[in-house]
């Protein structure tokens, strides 16, 4: 299993229209074979930061996603903004359990 975790860095202003690019992203993914999690979500004291968090089967299932037409219309949507940074990390997770 792999988990991917990081944070998108934008202009505040750019912020809901970020959001509404990442909604539409998050539905189609969710569907994909292979997905357990997939979530932006905005920072609550940064309005200039949104976090990504991701868990998927393996990065083979990683794979197809990254090709979809729903994630190329996201990274379209992305370069009308003022995306200034973002730092997304990939874990390989052995076991978990519940808290």
């Amino acid at each position: 299993m792999i988990v991917i975790a990081g944070t998108f860095n934008m202009e505040p202003s750019d912020r809901d229209k970020f959001l509404e690019a990442a909604k539409a992203v998050m539905a189609p993914t969710l569907q994909e074979e292979g997905c357990h999690a997939y979530c932006f979500t905005p920072d609550i004291n940064d309005p200039g930061v949104v976090h990504l968090f991701e868990k998927w089967d393996s990065e083979a299932a990683l794979g197809p996603h990254m090709k979809a037409d729903h994630i190329k219309t996201f990274g379209r949507a992305l370069k009308e903004l003022k995306v200034t940074g973002r730092s997304l990390t990939v874990y390989e997770v052995a076991s978990e359990k519940s808290m």
